[in-house]
């Protein structure tokens, strides 16, 4: 069992690493689609679509649990807005990644910008993408889609003064089926920041394959040891085998988080029933598990029964220490192999359900 003092660092460095934010921008033309573009990307309703018009004046921004902060930037290049006086108001320069969603002609302030991104890109590492989104309405009858679409590229090119610079085609409507959505997921988990930041979009954005549930796998461990020593560091069980006296509450979030991180919301069990496959068959009841466990009765059970097996392993293994040190390391062990396992069940009903939002896909 660590010291007091290591405990406590510890817990502290995974608390810092959990509360550390990641804060994503979205800008661009207004009534180019950027809410639906995050929405898919985070595979639930962030924004309500079409409620953002060019008159809008403010930013909206949601907070997300797991450390992720969208931000929509109101339009610029405006009489409200010229894009000089925009950028000291709204300060865009602090945030850590940037969304361009466009889809109609570029003007001069875009290009304006656009330099500015490249400065923030060079000079704060934080990246940013072009996206042209409602790429189903990209037509010309004497021109091929290809061939528009190498304009447009081109024209973004021209603006960034950089030929190589990257244009995302996107198509959010799921009546013309979805597209150029997951290249620009995978390309923003993939990008050139900290760590930390890398996990936090990882942790909200939808998993579209078993790479993806594994990491978030990852990402789940990662985040248990925070909330095992937290119960150890209050001492969730004061006396090993006299008392549970477990905060509820901290298990009940961390059962929440880990649901969060998979995407496991509460029609879950619908979805499964629906898809009528072996593996969601299978999945069923440990899917009514995962949100019967979560109840006060149902930890409480859970920690009777891990506490009981715990305290087989630990009454000797402790003799002759006794106290706080000894709850600790209990409840420390008890919160990990509670979470394990809780974990391993959201894995396996995700993997379950993922054929069903990757049918919703197409």
């Amino acid at each position: 069992m660590a010291s007091v003092d290591e405990l406590r660092r510890k817990f502290e460095r995974i608390k810092q690493d959990m509360e550390t934010e990641v804060k994503v921008a979205l800008i661009g033309q207004p009534g180019a689609g950027k809410s639906s573009l995050i929405n898919n990307i985070v595979g639930r309703k962030i924004f309500e679509v079409g409620v953002h018009t060019d008159t809008t004046v403010e930013m909206h921004e949601k907070k997300l649990s797991e450390g992720l902060t969208i931000v929509d930037l109101p339009g610029y290049g405006t009489k409200r807005f010229r894009i000089e006086d925009w950028l000291r108001e709204f300060r865009p320069e602090q945030y850590d990644l940037y969304l361009f969603v466009f889809d109609g002609k570029l003007l001069d302030a875009d290009a304006t910008l656009f330099q500015n991104l490249k400065k923030w890109r060079s000079e704060r590492e934080h990246p940013f993408f072009i996206v042209r989104n409602k790429e189903d309405d990209i037509y010309d009858d004497e021109k091929s889609l290809d061939e528009l679409k190498a304009e447009i590229t081109k024209d973004v090119c021209g603006k960034m003064q950089n030929r190589s610079e990257k244009v995302y085609f996107t198509c959010c409507r799921k009546d013309r089926g979805i597209k150029g959505v997951e290249e620009l997921k995978q390309d923003i988990l993939g990008v050139n920041i900290s760590k930390i930041k890398q996990s936090k979009l990882m942790a909200e954005f939808r998993a579209s394959s078993i790479r993806d549930l594994d990491a978030k796998k990852s990402i789940c461990l990662d985040k248990l040891d925070y909330y095992a020593w937290a119960g150890a560091a209050g001492g969730l069980i004061p006396i090993p085998g006299v008392d549970i006296a477990a905060d509820i509450p901290l298990i009940m979030k961390m059962f929440s988080s880990f649901r969060e991180i998979f995407g496991i919301e509460n029609n879950v069990k619908t979805i499964l029933y629906e898809l009528g496959t072996a593996a969601a068959q299978k999945a069923i009841p440990v899917a009514e598990k995962l949100f019967e466990t979560a109840t006060k009765e149902g930890i409480k059970i859970l920690l009777k029964q891990f506490a009981s097996k715990e305290l087989k392993k630990s009454v000797t293994k402790y003799i002759p220490i006794i106290g706080w040190v000894v709850s600790a390391a209990a409840g420390y062990n008890i919160i990990k192999e509670i979470g394990v396992n809780y974990i391993n069940d959201c894995h396996e009903v995700a993997k379950a359900e993922l054929e069903y939002f990757t049918q919703n896909q197409k």
